[in-house]
Formats: structure tokens, C-alpha cells, sequence
């Protein structure tokens, strides 16, 4: 059981310190200095796709410390969250053509930047949601652990 709950730690808190690093690099490294909202949009959904991440080995691990099942309804939250991160995921690239019209004429810097970003988010959430993407055994992912939880509310 300890090396269990050592991971688990190390997945909670590394997405978390994630999250952290890429605020301040935000913030503090001026990654955007046209003030692009399709930057920022994608900062937004990775970190709150990194969140959820977070959260939910932070439960697994609370589960597995404690012994007892705190959020019971923890498979239908994460389908709401399933669904949010869906919606804020297709709305990207209406807010990149938005930025486009409006700056005109976007670096090339910060439009790979975001592309990059974005694609990063998709990514997680298919590592999240679907399967593990670092797992992959003779072509075919492993079903990730939130894919699993989800899978009880069928």
C-alpha cells in the first residue's frame, strides 16, 4: 500500500506544481505581451484540465489513507467536468480567429506558443478522460483511471 500512496502523492501534487509553474511563467516571463486572448483562453483550459488531474489522484489518495469513500459522486462531477473541458476545447479556435481579425497580424512566436498550449490541453484530456497515452502496449493505450471511474455511472 505505501508505494501506492506514494504515487498517488506524486500525481497530485506534480500536476499541481504544474499548474503553479505555468501560472508564474505567465505572469512573470511575459508570454504574452499583445495581451492575445487565445493565449490566455489555452493557459486557462491546460491549467484547468491540470486541476482536475490534481483533484482527482488527490481523492484517490484521501480514499486510500482514510478507507472511506469521501466524494461518493465523484464519477458524475467528473462528467460534468468531461464536458466543460469538451466545450471550452471547441471554443478555442473560434477565440483564435477572433484574435487573428482582431490583432491583424499575430507574431509567429505567439501563435506557435499557442497552438503548442493548446494542443498540450488536448492532450491531457485525452491522457484524463480516455486513455493513458504513456502506456501504450502493442497499439493500444491503457484505459485511464478517470475513463474507469466514469465507466460505474454507465
Amino acid at each position: 500500500m505505501k508505494g501506492l500512496e506514494k504515487r498517488l502523492v506524486y500525481l497530485f501534487t506534480g500536476e499541481f506544481f504544474a499548474v503553479v509553474v505555468f501560472t508564474f511563467v505567465y505572469i512573470f516571463y511575459s508570454v504574452n505581451p499583445s495581451n492575445s486572448y487565445s493565449l490566455l483562453y489555452v493557459f486557462f483550459i491546460l491549467n484547468f484540465i491540470l486541476l482536475q488531474g490534481s483533484f482527482y489522484w488527490f481523492i484517490k489518495w484521501k480514499r486510500l489513507k482514510i478507507k472511506e469513500n469521501i466524494l461518493p459522486n465523484l464519477n458524475k462531477l467528473l462528467s460534468i467536468l468531461k464536458k466543460i473541458n469538451l466545450t471550452l476545447l471547441y471554443v478555442a479556435p473560434v477565440i483564435f480567429l477572433i484574435d487573428i481579425i482582431q490583432m491583424a497580424q499575430v507574431p509567429f512566436s505567439q501563435f506557435f506558443l499557442t497552438v503548442f498550449i493548446y494542443a498540450f490541453a488536448i492532450i491531457e484530456y485525452i491522457n484524463y478522460y480516455h486513455i493513458q497515452l504513456t502506456n501504450f502496449k502493442n497499439g493500444r493505450g491503457k484505459k485511464s483511471s478517470i475513463a474507469k471511474e466514469l465507466n460505474k455511472i454507465k
